[in-house]
């Protein structure tokens, strides 16, 4: 057996000061979709005036998107208002529309966090009434699960002001039983696996505590990925340290966004195990937001993604709170004293001399998960049709884990290119927490894959990489590198095959020898 070690990404390593791409993660944009072509709309982004239609245009959000590639984004939040429908059944060509930023989003390798609503200020116009929402999610539900591939999570969204569940024409917020109905349809029209957020915690316990659901419970590490309901509701937080109360989420005084309020305690206590989402307020109207403490609470509350658009000179066309970001150095020192998850090598060149980084880059790089390969144990020599035990253990420096079901396969890779699948190992990543949710110190924690695969009785001798493989687990884009993940080591080379295929972390070599 041969014992590799790996180290982490080094700023200086080529490509180390940009975000690591990877899926359902990180940064994302905001914006609208399934609007009708030309017509003027809400946006696009500031860096995009004069380089774009007028008019609506998917270019507006594909160039948004591929703008921030560099920050590994690829997740775009997405506004579809229905508020013309208020009175009737949404018509074809919406649908189509609807249809045609999933196949964007596919084409370019994104997904997007979903949203529908339709009241588009506070105005308290322009809503549906409990049986419209009803009747829509209705009809939406089968392009919903057609698209599932390409949906990281859809917000609960269709009551009140952009879907927040406030300001509403019908007071639909006030009205636990019909939230409780609309989060029910909504749970049904995904997936069993796929997720909604509401935006304020106790909207959860609203609804859990209302027919057709059987009573709250926080979700836990046994209930946690089980498809009960509680699973199956994270948190969008709209108003991200927006002052103390964080624009709403946690009025109750004396101690609103802080440990000790309920609310917020049991934010979390849940968070470890479901998806959450955030954005600042626009243009900073809940005040400065300094990023150590924005990344402090992003770590405690477990989030996958955060919005790029809000407060934000790149949107907005006025310097704010992110754009402070870019520009402030966050230490070594200022985390340690945090007790933040720091990457092997972060703050280091090869010499092991010290480094500048930024909060926005520290941010970038780990909201969601950041998997660190630490060592792999493997035979040197492997035969056909014999067991290849293999050990790989890793940590994950990010804020949060995987939420989606994704397969963890081992594979062989020829110097033909040709890859070997050998099959699944078992892990479940979505298993694999920064740290145990009740640990203060918040120490690491080490997971382990352990396989045995038989290798294929035909396997022909010769030299192979041995890859650890994370693809989308749904059929449509396994296959495609940009759906899988990649870790974040320095040392472990990313393989992904002529045709943009697969997308393998190379851990080791191994040689076949005749039978």
């Amino acid at each position: 057996m041969k014992h590799v070690t790996y180290r982490g990404i080094r700023p200086t390593d080529p490509d180390g000061r940009l975000g690591l791409r990877n899926p359902e993660r990180g940064w994302r944009i905001e914006t609208l979709i399934a609007e009708p072509p030309g017509r003027p709309a809400w946006g696009p982004a500031a860096h995009l005036a004069g380089k774009v239609s007028s008019g609506y245009s998917d270019e507006w959000w594909l160039q948004d998107c591929a703008r921030y590639e560099p920050h590994g984004l690829t997740l775009a939040q997405t506004y579809v208002y229905l508020n013309e429908y208020r009175d009737g059944p949404i018509p074809d060509d919406k649908l189509q529309w609807l249809q045609g930023a999933f196949d964007n989003l596919r084409a370019h390798g994104l997904k997007a966090v979903l949203r529908f609503a339709y009241e588009r200020d506070m105005d308290r116009r322009n809503g549906a009434t409990l049986e419209r929402i009803l009747a829509h999610i209705a009809q939406l539900k089968p392009i919903i699960q057609r698209n599932a591939d390409v949906i990281f999570v859809m917000q609960a969204g269709f009551v009140g002001a952009w879907g927040e569940w406030h300001s509403s024409e019908h007071a639909l917020e006030s009205d636990h039983a019909a939230l409780a109905k609309i989060v029910a349809a909504v749970l049904d029209a995904l997936p069993a696996d796929r997720m909604t957020q509401v935006r304020v915690p106790k909207y959860k316990r609203w609804v859990l505590d209302e027919a057709p659901f059987d009573g709250f419970a926080e979700v836990d590490a046994a209930t946690a990925h089980t498809g009960v309901p509680t699973a199956r509701i994270g948190f969008n937080n709209d108003g991200f340290l927006a002052g103390p109360q964080d624009g709403g989420t946690w009025p109750e005084a004396p101690l609103f966004g802080q440990p000790g309020n309920p609310e917020f305690d049991t934010m979390t206590r849940q968070s470890p195990y479901v998806a959450v989402d955030g954005e600042l307020f626009w243009s900073d109207l809940g005040g400065k937001v300094d990023g150590l403490a924005a990344a402090v609470r992003l770590r405690l509350h477990h989030y996958s993604s955060f919005s790029l658009a809000h407060s934000f000179s790149e949107r907005e066309g006025k310097p704010y709170s992110i754009d402070d970001w870019l520009q402030t150095p966050i230490t070594l020192e200022q985390l340690a004293a945090e007790k933040m998850p720091i990457s092997d090598g972060y703050f280091a060149n090869a010499a092991g001399e010290r480094v500048e980084r930024t909060q926005f880059e520290y941010i970038r790089d780990h909201l969601g998960y950041r998997l660190e390969l630490q060592t792999t144990q493997m035979p040197r020599l492997g035969k056909p049709g014999q067991p290849l035990p293999v050990t790989v253990t890793l940590i994950n420096r990010g804020f949060s884990t995987l939420h989606n079901p994704r397969p963890v396969k081992l594979v062989l890779i020829g110097e033909d290119d040709r890859l070997w699948d050998l099959g699944a190992t078992g892990a479940d990543p979505r298993r694999w927490q920064p740290f145990d949710p009740a640990d203060p110190e918040f120490r690491p924690l080490v997971h382990t894959i352990a396989a045995s695969p038989r290798l294929p009785a035909n396997l022909p001798p010769g030299r192979y990489r041995l890859g650890l493989w994370l693809p989308d687990a749904a059929a449509t884009i396994a296959g495609d590198a940009r759906y899988a993940v990649r870790v974040a080591n320095g040392d472990v080379p990313w393989w992904t095959a002529d045709s943009g295929s697969y997308g393998v972390n190379i851990v080791g070599w191994l040689d076949v020898a005749c039978r």
